[in-house]
């Protein structure tokens, strides 16, 4: 496994669109983590000091950026879930950078600390593999659906676009280490998140422990 810099403990959280990544992300931080929101960190790419806005004007279109410098984000979503040309052209411009932003985010993190990294592409983009422990958050898409739906979100076809491009929430399942049912009450959900946070400080505690152990063996 890759290393992260720093000497945090990176928590990686993904799930599908309107599986409540966020919220769970949330807790995680109510509960002492440090919350890293890859999405938030995209966005400061389409504001008007964006250092690629020349670049995505040349793969979505003037009309994209309707006064000129600040990115129209859901014209610009649209395109890209419904062009795999333009969403591989966005892919390869911004995923990089996102990368190249929260690394350096991560070098200003209080030593021991636990991260949680809000990433909906966490395994699409091998992101899992400097995670030192991964969670998804499962809701199924019909129900994930309802949500956006309640919040005023996206028109049910740019939904399923979505959901579409990235990788089948059964896949994520199986390739994460905790999974979060995120069907119940906020009450429920809170206590899930709860049990994983202090099963991943256990774990940490453990390791620390074995490897005092070894240290003071080889003396």
């Amino acid at each position: 496994m890759e290393k992260h810099p720093g000497n945090s403990v990176l928590v990686g959280i993904t799930g599908g669109l309107g599986s409540g990544k966020s919220t769970v992300s949330k807790i995680f931080e109510s509960l002492g983590a440090v919350r890293i929101d890859s999405d938030a960190i995209a966005k400061r790419f389409t504001d008007a000091d964006s250092p690629v806005r020349k670049e995505l004007q040349d793969i979505f279109g003037l009309e994209s950026f309707p006064d000129g410098e600040v990115a129209d984000r859901a014209s610009i979503a649209k395109q890209a879930f419904n062009d795999i040309k333009k969403k591989n052209a966005l892919n390869n411009l911004l995923h990089p950078l996102v990368r190249e932003k929260f690394l350096e985010e991560l070098t200003h993190v209080p030593e021991g600390s636990v991260v949680a990294w809000e990433v909906p592409l966490l395994f699409e983009t091998q992101g899992n593999m400097i995670c030192d422990f991964t969670v998804c958050v499962y809701l199924p898409v019909e129900k994930a659906w309802l949500r956006v739906e309640e919040r005023g979100g996206i028109p049910r076809k740019d939904f399923d676009a979505r959901v579409a491009a990235q990788m089948d929430i059964e896949e994520k399942k199986t390739l994460s280490d905790y999974l979060i049912w995120n069907d119940t009450s906020k009450e429920e959900l809170e206590k899930s998140v709860y049990a994983i946070f202090q099963d991943i400080k256990n774990r940490i505690k453990v390791s620390h422990e074995r490897e005092n152990f070894l240290r003071n063996q080889s003396r």
